[in-house]
């Protein structure tokens, strides 16, 4: 085995007592990520050569832990060809830094006028290993009245966007003079040239003067300016001239689809030979570009006032930057969000959609939020995030009255984040000490009890000070909360920031907050959005939970946040003192509410998305389906998409409901149902649009690759067009999305008893009698 890894056979063998045994054995391929890699890129697998011309030579090596300190090639017999260049060199030596990898490459004079040569790349990394490539065999041949065209292959997908790359591979002993590609509409001709249909593009490049026998070329598709209906079929071939006298030119002969003759087109050359190679792919939507560096993507938003897409880097810690007007990312991006930045948030400006050019990262590495420039590409100041004891009261009466209070230290990071603002009086302005970020956690080991692996939801008050008193911290226990007389466990919570000396009971027992602490954490992954408008969030409980449904919670920042000092003696007279305050978010939906979609469901949250003003709140579920719910959480529709894809987000102007009536302006919106859509990431490698109201696709955008990331959904002002982003194996992929007719028609009216009294009278004969009244019936619970 050498060092670079390889096929390797495992055996295990086991004996009992009496000698009998018995063997098994599997195959693995194991892979040293560390080892040195040497890759010959030129020539190709058959390469041709003659007397006279020239061949290019292009090794990379590639050694992340030491380095690359010298790389060449050998030639085999080394008389076949001489280096022009001068000195001549067959190797390069790197002294000092040793650089990860690196390409070579040399242009060769073959001298021999018969026969073969091999050509093998080699490399030495920083610590004096060796290590070759494999090796190309390259045939010399007579170019003397050479009348057959180059041998032309190329390498393309078969599913492409318009600017993906084809590249082209030509050979042929007089050296090669033109090569490129073509494009057509017509899938199916194989005629005769007179009968060559205009090409849609034909692109070639003049290489004549490297003197080459053997060329491969790189070409950008170019197809933006040609191609805006997706997916488009089109049929692609490769092309080359010789430089022969005679000019040979020909297609490609080799493609992954039937044979065929094609003309030469208009290029002006006399017409080639046979050419039975073509490819027929499929040009689909979006265009990727890699990341700067690699890593992982977590979360993404998007600022339109910059026309810039933030994009939480946690791998690298750092937020990478990608700017809509340039289509290029930042190379610096931004470098001081923390050692983990995961969940991202805007920083509200009002009520109305407005925001600053700040935003709001969780740092997954530590316990703060950091609040980043987003113009400076600085850190503006981190918010340091309390710890709570999340504590079980109990009165014990024997031998004496005394509290045993039952402490789980839930010490965890925080992980995706919203952002939220109470307004100044009768304004839509934010107040400048009333935004808030409302943030869910990831749970660290030191979680032990009910929260070992369970994570909590919080919120933090967003401000740059170290005094305490401007500070406000809440752990949202309002999801968990059941009625004060029912069976549980009785909840006491104590929030503590070491290092401000602050520690207060934020929720007394005197309170009577009953729940089951076994079911109160959350699962590990809980995903939070906020609205457009910053009034409201919405979250979803993914990842690993214990629950046998996951929860979904619904957050407006329009109801009262209180906080009332409370104090009791606990167990009665003579009994145990208690004191401290009784925060309460009464805009965090109650764990009434939270049962009711656990019953009405039956699923794991893989993502969440909510509208503009929080009327329409979107689960996708494991169980292949969008959930369409109220602002109360309850149940309007489903769609199935199909799963294991998470990505999912609404309509930038998405401003309806999913059920009840329809009011003149659609739940205060301007009641275009064109808007009335979210847009959900597909298995089969394409964005599906769904109908918020009637839960019907109305559009199916293909794409290159399947998305494994965040999606987000934005409106550029400036191009006046609606965007989506999303994360691929290959990079952020963004797709101009295209305008979409909605088939059906708008919602209902208000019902008229709603919207006045009838001015119909009816005869007294003619009215019903009234029903005798009872009780209404109780609704029955739901699984799918």
């Amino acid at each position: 085995l050498n060092g670079a890894g390889g096929l390797i056979t495992i055996t295990a063998r086991a004996t009992d007592g009496a000698g009998n045994y018995s063997v098994d054995s599997i195959k693995i391929f194991l892979v040293n990520i560390d080892a040195l890699k040497v890759t010959l890129l030129q020539p190709g697998t058959g390469a041709v050569a003659s007397s006279g011309k020239n061949i290019p030579v292009s090794i990379q090596a590639v050694q992340h832990t030491s380095g690359v300190q010298r790389i060449g090639y050998i030639i085999v017999p080394r008389t076949a060809v001489t280096d022009p260049t001068q000195p001549p060199y067959d190797s390069i030596v790197n002294i000092g830094t040793l650089p990860d990898s690196m390409v070579f490459t040399d242009t060769l004079n073959v001298v021999a006028t018969t026969g073969t040569f091999t050509v093998t790349g080699f490399a030495v990394d920083g610590g004096g290993r060796r290590a070759f490539s494999a090796t190309i065999t390259v045939q010399v041949q007579s170019a003397a009245n050479y009348t057959t065209p180059p041998t032309v292959t190329f390498t393309i997908g078969q599913r492409v966007e318009v600017n993906d790359s084809i590249t082209v591979h030509a050979t042929d002993p007089t050296g090669i003079a033109w090569i490129g590609f073509r494009v057509d509409t017509a899938l199916s001709w194989t005629g005769p040239p007179a009968a060559a249909p205009v090409p849609l593009l034909f692109d070639t490049l003049n290489v004549g003067a490297g003197n080459l026998t053997d060329v491969t070329q790189q070409f950008a598709l170019g197809l933006g300016a040609l191609i805006t209906k997706f997916p488009t079929s089109v049929l692609v071939r490769a092309y080359a001239c010789d430089l022969a006298a005679a000019r040979n030119c020909g297609y490609s002969q080799a493609s992954i689809i039937v044979a065929g003759t094609a003309p030469l087109g208009n290029v002006g050359f006399t017409s080639p030979g046979p050419g039975p190679g073509y490819d027929t792919i499929v040009v689909v939507a979006g265009t990727t570009y890699p990341l700067p560096q690699g890593g992982h993507i977590a979360d993404a938003i998007y600022n339109s006032n910059r026309r810039e897409l933030y994009l939480t880097n946690d791998v690298l810690g750092r937020v990478e930057v990608f700017s809509l007007a340039t289509n290029t990312f930042d190379p610096n991006g931004i470098r001081t969000a923390g050692p983990t930045p995961w969940g991202i948030a805007l920083w509200p400006a009002d009520t109305l959609g407005h925001y600053r050019d700040s935003v709001v990262v969780a740092d997954a590495g530590g316990t703060e939020l950091s609040i980043l420039g987003a113009a400076t590409r600085l850190l503006m100041w981190r918010q340091a995030l309390p710890n709570y004891l999340i504590e079980k009261y109990s009165i014990v009466l024997t031998p004496y009255i005394h509290a045993v209070i039952t402490i789980y230290d839930v010490s965890d990071r925080p992980q995706y984040v919203a952002t939220v603002c109470r307004v100044t009086s009768a304004t839509a302005n934010c107040a400048a000490d009333s935004i808030y970020a409302v943030y869910s956690t990831t749970p660290t080991t030191s979680s032990a009890g009910f929260f070992s692996g369970r994570a909590t939801m919080r919120m933090e008050k967003l401000v740059n000070t170290v005094d305490t008193t401007q500070m406000f911290s809440h752990l949202f226990w309002e999801i968990g909360s059941t009625a004060s007389n029912a069976t549980g466990d009785t909840l006491r919570i104590e929030m503590i920031r070491p290092t401000f000396g602050q520690r207060r009971v934020t929720l007394t027992a005197c309170r009577n907050v009953t729940l089951q602490l076994s079911t109160f954490g959350l699962g590990d992954q809980t995903f939070a959005r906020n609205t457009g408008n910053f009034t409201h969030a919405f979250l979803g409980e993914g990842g690993n939970i214990t629950t046998l449904y996951a929860r979904v919670f619904g957050y407006s920042a329009k109801k009262a946040l209180i906080s009332p000092a409370n104090s009791c003696t606990m167990g009665g007279p003579g009994g145990v003192p208690e004191a401290g305050e009784d925060d309460q978010d009464l805009g965090m939906s109650p764990g009434t509410q939270v049962s009711d979609f656990i019953s009405n469901t039956g699923t794991r949250v893989l993502a969440v998305a909510t509208n503009f003003n929080g009327l329409t709140n979107l689960v996708r579920a494991s169980t292949d389906s969008i959930y369409y719910l109220d602002e109360g959480l309850r149940l309007w529709g489903t769609s199935f998409v199909g799963h294991g894809t998470p990505g999912m987000d609404m309509n930038y102007n998405h401003n309806f409901q999913p059920g009840g009536p329809c009011a003149p302006t659609c739940g205060g919106g301007s009641g275009n149902i064109n808007s009335r859509m979210v847009f959900a990431a597909s298995p089969d490698t394409s964005i599906l649009a769904f109908d918020t109201y009637f839960f019907n696709q109305q559009a199916r955008t293909p794409i290159r690759d399947p998305i494994i990331g965040p999606l987000r959904v934005a409106f550029d002002a400036t191009s006046n067009q609606q965007y989506l982003f999303a994360i691929t194996a290959r990079g952020l992929v963004v797709v101009a999305l295209p305008a979409i007719t909605n088939t059906n028609p708008q919602a209902p009216p208000v019902p008229q008893s709603v919207m006045g009294p009838s001015r119909i009278a009816l005869p007294k004969a003619a009215l019903p009698k009234p029903a005798p009244t009872r009780a209404p019936a109780r609704p029955r619970a739901l699984k799918p």
